[in-house]
Order: structure tokens, then C-alpha cells, then sequence
């Protein structure tokens, strides 16, 4: 937790100190910068770019990597996820760590740019590498040695979102939201049934083989340029 206290100052400084606005306030800005902020206890950054050709129209890409997620405060994800008595089917994780790409598009309920506080929803391909370290007893074979593993897995997904753009102050917005993760068979290879797929979420999954869905909630702080 403590090595991505530098690199979140680097990155929110810039945000927080954006200095006197010579634009005027109808002034079309097309570009946005964030940072989700409710990833941060999670050991991850979660960073978004979006561009604005039109006012109700949206390019949006966001790129981000998980430090460790096996040394979470992520409370908002525990809480988003259902939990079941059936363990970690062995496994004791030692390691969730791993960068993600996501790219797609939302459309803003507004008509003009004057209009800057406005509900959107967005869709979204996202893909992302999982790199896993755990160790494993056989439950069926009490007596075997712990054994201790480790693996990279790429998990592409769909990723659909809402929220709620509103301005703070001057250039400086927030959106808050929730998106919702559906990631392909791969995730079924991961470790155990606590899975965290960067970019995409947590969820207890007690081995369901059934389409399972990660839910996670957003609150981005927004730069417009």
C-alpha cells in the first residue's frame, strides 16, 4: 500500500492545483482526465482518459494495474460480493497483482456542454492479466505437503457502466457509478473461489461454472481540459 502513496500524489496534485481558469464557463472542453478513488484502497490505480467529439458522446478508455490486491482495505468490494460457506476450495493467496486496458464508449444525457452535471451509460471491452501466487492444500489428501503455486492468466471481458457526472469546482468534476463485469471462461482458472480480476472486481464465486458477473463502484475524480 505504502508504494502507490507516490505515484497517487503524482498523479491528483496536478487535479487539486489546476491554477486560474481563463476559459469561459460554455468553453467546449473535450478531453477528461481521472483517477478512481475507491480503487485505491483496493492497492490498485484506476486511471480514465475520455474524448468528447459531441456533448452526448463519449470515447472512453481507462488503463490501470493492481499492486496487490492480497493486502486490500477494499470494503466497498467485500460488500458488493455475495458470500458462501464453502471456503477457498484449499487455497491461501498470497499474491493477486496485475494491469488492465479497458476501451468502449458512453453516451451523456445532455444536449449541450453547458449541461455539466449528467447521468451517462457506457460500454466497454476490457482485458486483463491476473498474476497469481498461492498455496494449496488437497483437502481430499489431508496428508500431502502444502504445495506452492503460481500462474499469469489474461481475462478479457465486457463491461457495462452508469453514473452521474456533476462539477466540483472550475475544470475539477467527480462522476460516481457503478459497472458491471462479465468476464470470459478464463476466470474459472484462477485460484480458488476469492477471485479479484484487476479492472474489473472482486467476487466470491464458490465454483459456480454459471456466467458470473463483477460488480464494482466508482467515484472518479475528473479533470477537463
Amino acid at each position: 500500500m505504502k508504494s502507490i502513496i507516490p505515484a497517487i500524489l503524482i498523479i491528483t496534485i496536478p487535479f487539486l492545483s489546476a491554477g486560474t481558469i481563463h476559459a469561459q464557463e460554455n468553453e467546449i472542453r473535450k478531453h477528461s482526465a481521472g483517477i478512481n478513488l475507491l480503487q485505491i484502497p483496493a492497492t490498485t490505480i484506476d486511471l480514465t482518459y475520455d474524448y468528447s467529439p459531441k456533448a452526448n458522446f463519449s470515447y472512453s478508455f481507462g488503463a490501470g494495474y493492481t499492486f496487490d490486491y492480497t493486502k486490500n482495505f477494499d470494503l466497498v468490494g467485500f460488500f458488493l460480493s455475495p458470500h458462501y460457506k464453502c471456503g477457498n476450495n484449499g487455497y491461501v493467496m498470497k499474491q493477486q497483482s496485475g494491469g488492465f486496458l479497458r476501451a468502449g464508449m458512453k453516451y451523456n444525457f445532455r444536449k449541450t456542454t453547458e449541461k455539466q452535471n449528467f447521468f451517462f451509460v457506457g460500454g466497454y471491452l476490457t482485458g486483463s492479466v491476473i498474476r497469481e501466487k498461492a498455496e494449496f492444500d488437497n483437502l481430499e489428501n489431508p496428508d500431502n505437503p502444502r504445495e506452492k503455486l503460481s500462474q499469469t492468466l489474461f481475462i478479457p471481458g465486457m463491461t457495462a457502466s452508469m453514473g452521474y457526472q456533476f462539477r466540483i469546482s472550475g475544470r475539477l468534476h467527480s462522476s460516481v457509478g457503478v459497472q458491471f463485469s462479465f468476464p470470459s471462461a478464463k476466470y474459472a482458472d484462477m485460484y480458488g473461489y476469492t477471485n479479484y480480476i484487476p479492472g474489473m472486481g472482486f467476487m466470491e464465486t464458490c465454483g459456480s461454472k454459471k456466467t458470473v458477473l463483477f460488480p464494482m463502484v466508482y467515484l472518479n475524480l475528473v479533470y477537463l481540459r
